[in-house]
């Protein structure tokens, strides 16, 4: 265990401590009760989150195994809390536990991201990937064959999965999945490119990156006819290469 993933798990110990101590504090009855028997299952949601957030640390083999582990904690946590509190409100910090979780199992997916960034200085068309974007595994983005890329944007983006190259891109990690758009005028010219994190709002624009698999399920496919597609860009003022 690395020392920052033996800090992270003191400090859960050290808050699963407090909170048995507070629950020492309540009353001998049947709210006090709840509490104490819920405070177990809440540090084993509190477990799960420290889990995933730290994902990145195992093998890429063994993550999607950990992610089904945690699933069942998570789905059994949330069970017996919700038998304790059947017929009472749940508090507030059960449920937001139980979110906090659910959404850091959801962010294990892109544990270990590595993007793949154009590195030129002009823009640059994206050619045909090789057949390995059409094997299943893992989680995969990429620009469609066809599509202009302009210096300094990701063209493709993956985890748990052989990676990529396109000749003059430069591998990068990422902390978080992105998306590049292309942002119009209402009359359906270009504007600009523009590169934002999934988790940010969505922007008015044109999504460039095709989510291609999502932890070994297919999502998407590449489906544009690169010539046409490219023709359609230049129509519309995307800066071509010449």
């Amino acid at each position: 265990m690395s020392a920052a993933a033996a800090d992270a798990w003191t400090v859960l110990i050290a808050q699963a401590m407090r909170m048995a101590a507070v629950a020492r504090t309540l009353p001998m009855d049947a709210a006090g009760d709840r509490v104490r028997h819920g405070v177990p299952w809440l540090v084993q949601l509190m477990a799960v989150e420290l889990a995933m957030d730290r994902l990145a640390e195992l093998e890429p083999s063994a993550r999607p195994y950990a992610r089904d582990q945690a699933e069942l904690l998570l789905q059994q946590a949330g069970a017996r809390l919700g038998e304790l509190w059947h017929a009472e409100p749940m508090p507030g910090l059960m449920l937001e536990s139980m979110e906090r979780s659910r959404a850091a199992i959801s962010r294990s997916l892109y544990a270990g991201l590595t993007g793949l960034r154009w590195n030129g200085e002009r823009p640059m068309v994206i050619p045909a990937w090789t057949e390995v974007v059409r094997e299943p595994g893992g989680t995969l983005a990429v620009m469609e064959p066809g599509t202009v890329a302009l210096p300094g944007e990701c063209v493709a983006w993956w985890t748990e999965r052989e990676p990529l190259a396109c000749q003059g891109c430069v591998q990068a990690s990422l902390s978080a999945p992105v998306q590049v758009y292309r942002v119009f005028d209402p009359d359906g010219r270009f504007l600009q490119g523009r590169e934002i994190p999934l988790h940010e709002p969505l922007i008015a624009g044109m999504p460039m990156l095709v989510p291609l698999w999502l932890d070994g399920k297919p999502v998407g496919s590449l489906q544009r006819e690169p010539v046409a597609w490219l023709a359609m860009q230049r129509r519309a003022g995307v800066p071509v290469p010449a």
